[in-house]
């Protein structure tokens, strides 16, 4: 264990965990705000709050996410970002569990309209795994590649300013998958299903595919 932990505690690592915790949460909220009254119909279709909470979760919740998105994409007081994200990313985890033990099946409304995913256990795997990166970059907070390196003048010891920009490209990788993968996921399982719909339609007909050819054979 010590050997992932070190590995965490590395200024690169950390900039990476940031910058996608950062890009998830300035999209979640950017496109919550794009889209209220589908977020707060989403609120309620959870059914983890009481009535009278949904409506101001759903206002402020977004509001939430694009301020600590900025927060941490620009490195601003990180550690207070990161402590905010981590029970955030939580609760998500916790509704998602919730609702799969209740056996309920329906749009995790994760990042609004960008993204369409069923609730289940890769939304949940994610939620948890962004919990863990939550907390590593509160416990942490690497300056690296930081507007808080700047403010509080803490540049000794870090790497050079030319080592951000692989790792920004990485992050964006790291961000693009995990946001298209759930959306593969998903069509792959629509084909699929359709697929099992045509096989069951052509078979339950009562006839082989190849029956019109078989009986034309035994006719001849």
């Amino acid at each position: 264990m010590t050997p992932l932990l070190d590995a965490l505690d590395q200024h690169h690592a950390q900039l990476l965990l940031r910058l996608v915790l950062g890009g998830l949460l300035l999209l979640a909220g950017v496109t919550k705000l794009a889209d209220r009254p589908g977020f707060r119909q989403a609120v309620a279709e959870y059914e983890i709050l009481p009535e009278r909470l949904q409506r101001p979760f759903a206002t402020l919740l977004p509001w939430l996410e694009t301020t600590l998105g900025v927060l941490l994409l620009l490195g601003l007081g990180t550690a207070i970002a990161a402590s905010l994200a981590t029970p955030l990313f939580l609760s998500f985890a916790l509704a998602i569990g919730v609702n799969l033990l209740r056996g309920r099946d329906f749009d995790c409304h994760c990042f609004g309209s960008v993204q369409s995913e069923q609730i289940g256990w890769p939304a949940l795997l994610r939620s948890t795994a962004l919990v863990l990166a939550a907390l590593v970059v509160a416990i942490w907070a690497s300056p690296f590649g930081a507007l808080d390196a700047v403010v509080l003048g803490s540049t000794d010891g870090l790497p050079p300013v030319a080592e951000v920009i692989p790792v920004v490209f990485l992050a964006a990788v790291v961000f693009d998958v995990l946001i298209l993968l759930p959306e593969t996921l998903a069509f792959r399982a629509i084909f699929a299903r359709a697929n099992r719909v045509r096989i069951t339609g052509s078979g339950s007909n009562g006839h082989h595919p190849n029956a019109s050819t078989l009986e034309t054979e035994s006719a001849t």
